[in-house]
């Protein structure tokens, strides 16, 4: 049945504000420029980089570290600086950041009173140049060294991280790789540091734990490259009475060849772990990215192991991770060492920080997270050691890009209303056809004609459709999928605004775009699949919100959510084309899987019924819609029943009519045309034939249609929703619920172009 009414037209401004966020850049640029002597960037002792004097406590001193040396002025991502604190007066640690920025709540060197240590660290610098430091506690002199840099764009004439696993190079204690002898107070030891793989004529550099086990005296080590005439660069400022560890930055020379000497008054054995190298070749290694952030800070039992989540953080992806800069720092009543390695490979017998009893120390190191985005530390100690894992940057390897999906659907969700307001606003978002993210805000709910229309994406790329989550405070949340496989969010600037936050990366390197739920518990989460076919979920709580794997290895396409009364149903396609559902329950709890059959394609529809009975819609592989209906005992049937001979293009959408009490059910024809059936009665499962769910001459559908109701505070109004071939949004009205479940079409229809 067609109905002969009137089609009203509004022509919608677009906005297109300024967004802040910007797109990784995965395998491009990052890659490494090592230097063969330090470029002293701050030393208080006597005034270089402008400061002198020892640094107090809770103080923060900012100096230039580009254009100095040698140092570029510009195109710098990243700055390999050694950090050692001098003649402490108390115990604390310091910290290195971009000058003008929000200091990270890290540490990157800790030290106690007396103690003349270093660490080396990846610090991003600010735009005019410059970096700040950090001292916690007490007075100490500060000096900061550059060995070498990541560009922000490559260079063609260097690369980037190869990840290798963990391994002794040297070790004058044991006589591995090197004379089993200590090294001479001002004596020298030339070691060939290729062990593990690193290639001794492309490996421009090393990056390695290097230890001074405990001396008698304090002195510092330093590392020249073989074959050049310069002097060299300290990599280990040692104390005396403990074991000293550092992470360092290594360049290689001649045959991958380095000569150590002992700048000490006493002889030291010498100890190099190497955790990845950095080649010559431009087309050969991971690119760097910064990026800052504590992952983890807890007691870890004696002899015991923890795992850490690294990839999946902070914005990174959950694949493609060729390593993590961290650092890392333990602390407890008994002497303990670290190890750190990946999730799935054995345990390296190598050393990576350490401390004294009753004391604690910081090392850094570069390592390449394993199964789902993990690194698992031990802690080898007869005590609980308190440990923090903190994130520098990381290695990013290449992935596929993910295109552009044209004329995906338009998502529609109604913002919970708050004291004040009668009812929420309406939402609107899609992702068109190149790539841009565009939000519909409707505050006058009788006035479909009246939306305001925002691009709110920039020049950022994303591929649809896009995710929308009514949050509890009254805001709506959109969450996309960027082209590069991260899921993005943004949310709206306050209650019933018009304008969004910058977008913020969440990370995931999924293969499909996200769906949103809020859960009772009131947190917002995320699910998608990835190139293997894993289900993930990104709950947005906690100090450091993750990607975490719930398992599989056949989904395919969107999950489905519907809210349950235990959590959320999820409802996911496999790779032979059956349906699958699981409840993810508040507590971050997964259900078993129950396969519902089909042999079908496209998303599922759900629609939940008194009781929190399902009633799942597919497009099976012939086109027609099926369905089945969840029994009393929970279970679901076998057999999945047609809703007539109709062909549908997509997938359907349906609802229950808050009014009538009938199922809904649209799709869209081969035709463009919009099809509509609906139950007999109440609760019946019984279908009318399909009919047209417009009157004739109605714009044609170029996207899949989405079935909702917008609840204005006094009256509901039933409303479809899809994309023509134009790009243009309609929206089409049938007056009220009750009135759609009498007549079957949408009367009258208005439509919201943006153009």
């Amino acid at each position: 049945m067609t109905a002969a009414v009137a089609v009203v037209a509004a022509v919608v401004t677009l906005v297109v504000p300024q967004v802040v966020a910007h797109a990784g850049t995965a395998g491009k640029g990052g890659d490494y420029v090592p230097f063969t002597t330090a470029r002293l960037v701050l030393e208080t002792r006597d005034g270089t980089g402008g400061v002198t004097g020892a640094r107090g406590a809770n103080t923060t001193t900012s100096f230039q570290a580009l254009g100095v040396g040698g140092i570029p002025t510009s195109g710098v991502s990243g700055l390999v600086v050694r950090i050692s604190a001098a003649a402490p007066t108390a115990a604390g640690y310091l910290t290195v950041f971009a000058d003008g920025t929000t200091r990270p709540s890290v540490s990157m060197v800790t030290f106690s009173a007396g103690q003349t240590l270093s660490n080396f660290a990846v610090v991003a610098p600010a735009a005019n140049g410059k970096l700040s430091v950090y001292n916690s506690l007490g007075n100490t002199h500060v000096r900061v060294e550059v060995q070498g840099y990541f560009t922000s764009t490559s260079t063609g004439s260097t690369g980037g991280e190869v990840p290798i696993p963990q391994v002794r190079a040297v070790d004058t204690t044991t006589g591995v790789g090197t004379t089993k002898a200590k090294i001479l107070a001002g004596g020298t030891r030339t070691v060939t540091l290729t062990a593990g793989g690193v290639p001794a004529a492309t490996a421009s550099a090393i990056y390695a734990t290097v230890t001074v086990p405990t001396t008698t005296a304090p002195g510092y080590v330093q590392a020249t490259a073989v074959g050049v005439s310069t002097p060299g660069m300290p990599v280990l400022d040692y104390a005396k009475s403990i074991n000293n560890t550092s992470g360092a930055m290594i360049t290689l020379g001649t045959n991958g060849q380095v000569t150590f000497t002992n700048k000490g008054t006493v002889p030291v054995d010498l100890i190099v772990d190497t955790m990845a190298y950095f080649s010559k070749t431009s087309t050969a290694g991971a690119a760097f990215q910064p990026l800052t952030n504590r992952l983890f800070g807890a007691s870890v039992p004696a002899n015991s192991t923890v795992d850490v989540v690294v990839g999946g953080t902070s914005g990174m992806p959950t694949r493609g991770i060729a390593g993590a800069a961290l650092s890392f720092e333990a602390s407890g009543t008994a002497a303990a060492t670290l190890r750190a390695w990946p999730v799935g490979m054995a345990e390296p017998a190598v050393a990576l920080t350490q401390h004294a009893p009753n004391a604690r120390h910081r090392s850094s190191g570069i390592v390449k997270p394993g199964l789902d985005g993990k690194i698992r530390i031990r802690n080898n100690s007869t005590s609980a050691t308190f440990v923090y894992v903190d994130l520098e940057g990381w290695f990013a390897d290449p992935l596929p890009a993910i295109p552009v999906t044209q004329y995906s659907p338009v998502i529609v969700k109604q913002s919970v209303a708050v004291a004040g307001q009668g009812a929420g606003t309406v939402e609107y978002s899609y992702v068109d056809n190149i790539g841009r993210v565009v939000i519909g805000h409707q505050t006058q709910l009788d006035n479909f004609a009246n939306i305001q229309f925002t691009v709110i994406s920039g020049n950022e790329a994303f591929s649809g459709p896009p995710a929308l989550a009514a949050r509890p405070d009254g805001t709506v949340q959109v969450a996309a999928q960027y082209t590069d496989g991260d899921i993005w969010t943004s949310t709206q600037t306050a209650v019933g605004a018009g304008t969004w936050k910058p977008f913020t990366d969440i990370g995931g390197s999924m293969a499909t775009p996200p769906a949103s739920a809020q859960l009772s518990t009131g947190v917002t989460t995320q699910f998608a699949v990835d190139a293997d076919g894993k289900l993930w979920v990104y709950a947005q709580t906690g100090a450091v919100p993750f990607w975490r794997d719930l398992g599989g290895s056949d989904y395919t396409g969107t999950p489905v959510l519907a809210t349950v009364r235990d959590g959320i149903q999820l409802f996911l396609r496999t790779g032979a084309g059956t349906i699958t559902t699981a409840t993810y329950r508040a507590d971050g709890s997964l259900s078993e899987w129950t396969d519902l059959g089909s042999d079908g394609s496209g998303s599922p529809a759900v629609v939940v019924y008194p009781g929190y009975r399902l009633r799942v819609l597919d497009r099976s592989a012939n086109g027609t819609i099926v369905t089945k209906q969840q029994n009393l005992d929970g279970t679901f049937p076998l057999q999945w029943d047609p809703l007539g001979t109709f062909v549908s293009a997509g997938s359907a959408s349906a609802l229950l009519d808050p009014l009538s009490g009938l199922t809904i059910v649209i799709a869209r024809g081969d035709d463009g045309i919009i099809n509509l059936a609906k139950e007999t009665g109440q609760g019946t499962g019984v279908f009318t034939n399909w009919e047209h769910a417009q009157e004739e001459g109605s714009p044609l559908a170029a996207t899949d249609p989405t079935l909702t109701v917008v609840n204005n505070g006094s009256s509901q109004t039933m409303i479809l929703v899809y994309r023509t071939v134009d790009g243009k949004m309609i929206i089409a009205t049938a007056g009220s619920a009750a009135t759609l479940a009498a007549k079957s079409a949408f009367t009258p229809m208005q439509l919201a172009t943006v153009q």
